[in-house]
């Protein structure tokens, strides 16, 4: 293989903060240079809508520690990849050439508008934003009913704030399944959080969630949408890269000869054959490990979809940690705890010889991701 020299990381993300970290732990000793289109350097984006959104954390707490070999470039974003030439072409119109390129560009909001001023929560900026709007709000409305969405409305609520939320689809049944997500809602409904479903779409109109027949939903002072993301791959066409609803990689998150991938912007193939993207923290830390060791020419100590993937959420009083398999179906076991004190360890385990991974959760119960992926593993 050629000795690479220089490494050019396209976003700052956390899977490609991570990835350069790797890189090094694999003594990769040339220049890593790190391009973000954000203004700040590289963080964490789950505590946005927890502590950060909800003031109980220290808005430097999301950033991750540094290295001092790094070459972080920010405020910049890619436009075009000369893979030909081996170039990255910036918004700048300046270009950087390259023997590696992880591309980590990660995924924005999706919107329900083309309106600017349309309130999302995706960057620190967003969420630095949204306080801010909180702070002198009544009442808020939530477009979407997935993990962000719950989860805003849950910090919003113990601000003293009225909230609804509005989903096409029961809110985090399709994630979290039948058990966890009746779990949720209660808790919401606790804390007067109100859930509205509307199967034919919502539409934002003059501060207010409307159905497509023209129901009001929701009113409220203050309006976010949490519907979703797109990947950030417009850069990469006409570049050869293969792309379906995200950069395709194979099971060592190679995407082409001395390029590799990682993160939000990734997109597998499923059992039916169609191509999807799973967003969230571990799998990009994880996938940024596989893609380190690719690049440089390494096996990989494990490939994607080897290891049981682990999602986690803090909403309206509880700490959801789940490994493998979404959503579990089934009825639990009940391994320990109890589900009546909302502090329980559940396990759905896999039927059938092919079935693959299990589910494990942890519900404001203590125990390591380590064992609870464990406890996700086929036996």
């Amino acid at each position: 293989m050629t000795r690479l020299r220089r490494i050019v990381v396209v976003g700052a993300s956390q899977a490609g903060w991570a990835t350069a970290a790797a890189l090094r732990r694999f003594s990769f000793d040339g220049v890593i240079t790190v391009i973000g289109d954000e203004p700040h350097a590289p963080y964490s984006r789950p505590p946005l809508s927890k502590g950060v959104l909800g003031g109980t954390e220290p808005d430097s707490s999301v950033f991750l520690a540094g290295a001092d070999d790094l070459d972080l470039v920010t405020g910049l974003t890619a436009v075009r990849l000369d893979a030909g030439r081996k170039r990255v072409v910036l918004s700048d119109g300046d270009s950087i050439g390259y023997d590696g390129l992880v591309i980590a560009t990660g995924a924005r909001a999706r919107r329900l508008s083309p309106d600017a001023d349309e309130i999302t929560l995706r960057t620190l900026d967003d969420a630095l934003r949204l306080r801010d709007r909180l702070r002198n709000a009544d009442d808020l409305a939530v477009a979407g009913g997935g993990f962000l969405g719950m989860e805003i409305a849950s910090t919003a609520a113990t601000l003293g704030k009225s909230v609804t939320v509005v989903d096409q689809v029961t809110p985090l049944a399709g994630r979290l399944g039948a058990l966890l997500s009746d779990m949720c809602r209660t808790a919401a409904a606790e804390t007067g959080v109100k859930i509205r479903t509307s199967p034919a779409g919502v539409r934002i109109e003059d501060g207010r969630l409307v159905s497509a027949d023209g129901t009001v939903l929701a009113e409220a002072g203050l309006v976010v949408t949490a519907v979703g993301d797109l990947p950030n791959t417009e850069w990469l066409r006409d570049s050869g890269v293969v792309l379906a609803g995200g950069v395709v990689v194979d099971p060592c998150c190679r995407v082409a000869p001395h390029i590799v991938a990682a993160g939000d912007v990734i997109s597998l193939p499923g059992a039916d054959g169609r191509f999807t993207r799973s967003p969230h923290w571990w799998n990009a830390l994880t996938q940024a490990t596989i893609a380190a060791a690719t690049l440089l020419g390494r096996e990989p100590d494990a490939r994607l979809g080897s290891t049981a993937p682990i999602f986690w959420t803090e909403m309206f009083g509880l700490r959801i940690r789940i490994a493998g398999k979404l959503p579990p179906s089934g009825e639990p076991i009940v391994v320990g705890g109890s589900l009546e004190d909302r502090s329980a360890l559940l396990t759905w385990p896999a039927s059938g010889r092919n079935a693959g991974f299990g589910t494990a959760a942890a519900v404001n119960f203590p125990i390591s991701a380590p064992k609870l992926t464990r406890l996700a593993q086929p036996r």
